[in-house]
């Protein structure tokens, strides 16, 4: 049997757009710069075709940062009143707490095992109908049932904190400073622009 012998070549595109903002609580429109990184891959089969590879990569990184300074954003609050828009909320909802997510987690090994039950003594009972695979049928499919409404409970509880969640609770003036590290206003913008573009003035002698 031939090998088959491949490359892999990959090719990393860094990028940056500015994003403008109009703040949901006072109207002030604000620009920020967002940076990423786009990454695409190519094969060539027995370097064969190494240059089209190179290429495909190429475009491949291309595309990706092109959708991600379209269509991405970062958690910029308004360097004025410091207001987080709504739809950067989820970007700023952190992980499930800790016990929730153990929690979940130990529910869904523990339905995956009772659902390996649950089948068996299924099979089981529809082979032999004995009164004993009928006891461990019903039980196993009843405590399925019950660990699917606890799981059922568990996401309905991530999905209340989650709409709970307001990051502009936080203190208003860490919320401005923030912004401000990263923001300015379009008035200041275009006003650096504007000044950038005449130049510096000359002198008289």
């Amino acid at each position: 049997m031939i090998p088959v012998v491949w490359t892999k070549y990959t090719a990393t595109l860094p990028g940056r757009v500015l994003k403008l903002v109009l703040c949901e609580n006072c109207s002030t429109e604000y620009v920020y710069v967002l940076e990423r990184e786009g990454q695409g891959i190519g094969t060539s089969v027995y370097m064969l075709k190494d240059d089209g590879a190179q290429e495909h990569a190429a475009a491949a990184a291309e595309d990706t940062l092109r959708e991600y300074l379209e269509n991405d954003f970062d958690p910029v609050p308004c360097p004025i009143c410091g207001h987080y828009q709504r739809y950067m909320f989820p970007k700023l909802y952190g992980a499930t707490s800790p016990w929730l997510a153990v929690a979940s987690l130990a529910v869904l090994a523990a339905g995956s095992l009772d659902a390996v039950g649950a089948l068996y003594w299924s099979v089981t009972y529809l082979q032999q109908s004995t009164n004993h695979a009928l006891v461990n049928m019903v039980v196993t499919w009843s405590l399925l049932a019950v660990l699917g409404l606890i799981g059922v409970g568990l996401a309905a509880i991530e999905r209340s904190k989650a709409r709970r969640f307001d990051p502009n609770t936080e203190d208003q003036p860490a919320r401005i400073e923030r912004g401000r590290s990263r923001a300015v206003t379009r008035a200041e913008f275009e006003a650096t622009q504007q000044r950038v573009g005449k130049g510096p003035e000359k002198g008289t002698a």
